[in-house]
Parts: structure tokens; sequence; C-alpha cells
């Protein structure tokens, strides 16, 4: 049943679904994060783990309803992703980002929140979210400013901030750099500072670091410099965050375009080195119903699993076309992004207007994703040998969006619609006796 059909507009209706929800299956092992990612201490401190082994995946209310939540429409959102299978198929997180807190804090420094916006409380959110299964993120600034206004960053607070933010059962902070940036705060400095902080907090929570320096070099009056913008963050990325931002925002509310997707896709793809089990390149939030076509949204989600981005999406969900819908939960794509190698994609070749990217997949098999980033229908092709796979007699070609498979001795084409993308998962066919 859809949820939004039948009105679930109350709390009393959201807590009822949240409730008497399933835990959210556990992600799946993958191999160790280099020495370099962010690790923290489970139940066994003697044996570490790695926070977000694949991307991570969820639901952010930024593009979804701007600065504008509260509890009752977190927790409608919430009960959303479980009616309608976003829970289900692998989006676990829940993120409040720019609006959920004004700047005020109390005499003793400490955060203080609106009780009309959040009536029990943010521990009792975090606590009805992990009941029904999901992680929960929120936002805040390196600086005194956050980029929703005054006061709504953390400077001065950093260690403060990360205590009260884990006991309050936070799972993920996303820090953000309006107010560092007005500051001339070094990135790699601020974001080491508020690692720091999250990994001594007083309650011993892991909680996930998502790095958001947006900034382009000289965005903003000349401000910053190219060794202080996004285009670096995968320089300390790794060792002090588990995501970090590689280009500016892919638009506003209501606002995305595709050129937005190609600028942010060709950033991230500028150092797939850096990414890795724990450690993710991120081009941004997943904007299904902002601006984009279908085939123009399927385009981003098709790269962005092949970028083994975090798969964020930012939209309504009591809203959300079934068309947009039905791509975030294709179970074929998200397997290429949550691919347990942990292997970001790279750009092999470019002809025109039509680009072959391809990304190593666990088992020996790869993707291949072939983009016509203009507007007319291109016939875009590689091989077997192009992309890596070893010599076969036939090679098996998935394709995840239309879900045909078919057969090649080595070629791999297909003809391809203006802004739109064939994804491919490609697989030797097995002979007898070998």
């Amino acid at each position: 049943m859809r949820l939004r059909a039948a009105g679930i507009a109350t709390v009393a209706g959201a807590l009822a679904l949240l409730c008497g929800a399933a835990p959210a299956a556990a992600v799946p092992a993958s191999k160790p994060a280099a020495p370099s990612a962010k690790a923290t201490a489970t139940t066994e401190p003697e044996t570490p783990t790695v926070l977000t082994p694949t991307p991570y995946m969820g639901w952010d209310t930024y593009l979804a309803l701007g600065p504008r939540i509260d509890e009752s429409i977190v927790l409608t959102q919430a009960s959303q992703m479980i009616a309608d299978g976003m829970q289900k198929a692998g989006y676990r997180y829940v993120w409040l980002d720019v609006g959920w807190w004004q700047g005020q804090r109390n005499a003793k420094g400490e955060i203080t929140v609106d009780s009309a916006q959040w009536p029990h409380g943010m521990k009792w959110l975090t606590s009805t979210l992990h009941k029904a299964g999901f992680l929960v993120g929120l936002y805040t600034d390196a600086g005194r400013d956050g980029c929703g206004g005054s006061g709504q960053g953390s400077y001065g607070h950093y260690q403060q901030d990360a205590n009260t933010f884990a006991a309050w059962g936070f799972d993920a902070v996303k820090v953000d750099f309006c107010g560092g940036g007005k500051m001339h705060l070094n990135p790699a400095k601020a974001y080491a500072a508020f690692d720091r902080a999250l990994t001594h907090n007083s309650s011993h929570r892991p909680m996930l670091l998502d790095i958001c320096d947006f900034r382009e070099p000289g965005q903003v009056e000349g401000e910053p410099p190219y060794g202080e913008s996004a285009f670096t963050s995968y320089s300390f990325g790794p060792s002090d965050g588990n995501s970090w931002r590689t280009d500016t925002d892919i638009g506003f509310p209501g606002i995305v375009g595709f050129a937005g997707v190609l600028r942010n896709l060709d950033a991230d793809a500028a150092h797939p080195e850096a990414a890795g089990p724990g450690h993710w390149n991120d081009p941004d939030y997943l904007a299904p119903d902002q601006g984009l076509t279908g085939a123009q949204f399927r385009t981003q989600m098709s790269m962005w699993s092949m970028l083994a981005a975090p798969l964020m999406v930012s939209d309504n969900l009591t809203t959300i076309t079934r068309a947009s819908l039905g791509a975030v939960e294709n179970s074929e794509v998200i397997a290429i992004d949550q691919d347990p190698a942990g292997i970001q994609g790279r750009l092999l070749s470019t002809s025109g207007e039509g680009q072959v990217w391809v990304k190593s997949l666990y088992g020996g098999q790869r993707a291949v994703a072939l983009l016509n980033v203009g507007s007319k229908k291109l016939t875009i092709a590689t091989t077997a040998a192009a992309i890596g796979m070893p010599r076969a007699s036939r090679y098996r070609l998935r394709n995840l969006w239309s879900h045909g498979t078919t057969t090649s001795t080595g070629a791999i084409s297909a003809q391809v619609p203006g802004e739109s993308t064939v994804l491919l998962r490609v697989a030797r066919v097995s002979t007898p006796g070998r």
C-alpha cells in the first residue's frame, strides 16, 4: 500500500508504522578498509570495524523540504520510506539538514531546540527512528554560522556539540562550511578538529562524519583558494571523514539541472583513488523530481552508482513520482553502488558527446556506463578487452534499466538517447570444462 494514498499525515499515523517496522537489513560485509579509513570500535573494543564499508544510503531533508522541517514531517517521511520500500532497498539514514536548529544555546553553551518544532526532543526522535531500523544524521557548520543563518554552527563548541549529538543518539553529522568560509578557517584543520571531537565524544558513540566544504575556487569574492576548496578535500577526507563533497551544490530545492549533474560527475571523477571502504567521494544528493527529466535522473542514479557515491535521496516522499521511486529502488543499479570491492568507476574513453565509464566489481565482473551528455541519440561502443575483461569466447551483457540480457563475443555497443545512460553489468560466460 502507498501510504501517501492513505494520508499518513499525523504523528500518530507515522508512529504506528515506524514502531511496527522490522529492523533494516544489516550492511553487507566488505573487504577491510585502507589504514587511513576512519574506524571505530563497536561491541568488542579490540576489534575495529569500518563505518559505511559501502557507500551509505538514505534520505536527506534539504532538497526535499528546504529548512521547513519538524518532528511530524520527519516521522511522516520516515514512515513513507518504509511504506514505499526504500528502507528495504537499503536507504537506512534519515538525515536532518539545515533548518533543524535556529542557533540558540543556553547559558552553558549547550544547543537548545525549539520545543514547538521538536515537541518530544531529539533523543526521543532518534530512539523512535532507531526502533524502526533507521540511522539518524543531523547538520552543523565548522564556523559560528551555518548556511541557514546566524549561530547555526559549532565553532568554539566542537567537543561540546559532539557530546550533545552523541548523547541524543545521532549516528552521523554533516559539517557544512558556510560559516567556516566566512571565518576563513582552513578546511583541513577544521575538519580534523571536528573529527577528533566526534571520535572522543563522551558517550563513546560511533558517528559518521560527512565533510561538506562545497566551495569551488573563487566562488565567493575570490575565495576560497584552490587548495582550500572542494577540489582538494580528497587529500584529507579519507583520514578525517567518511565522505567529502567534491564540488558545489548540485542545485537548490526544486531547481536542479542536468548541467549540475554533469559538473559534479566530472569533479567527483577527478580522484577515484581516494575512495574505498569507509571513505567516499561525494558528488551531492540524488535529486528526483527537482527539475531533472526521468532520463536525466536515471543518468544521475547510474553515474552516482558508478562513482561509488553515497546515495542520499532528497525528495518529498509524500509526492515522489512512481517513476522516480522505481529508479531509486532499482536493486540492480544499487548493487553497482554497493559492490563490496568499494572501487570507484573511471572514465575510460570519450568520443564526441559519448562517454564510456567502467567500474571493476567484486569477483571480476565490470559495470559499464555508456553516457550520452548531448541532446541527440548516439551509438556508443567499447569492447570487453578495453574494459579489462579477461579473454573469453562470449560475454553476458545485462542491461540494468531494461533488465534484459544479451551475449556478445566482445563488442559492447548501444544506441543511447540524449542525456541518457545505458548501464550494463558485463560477465564472462562460463565455458564447460574450464
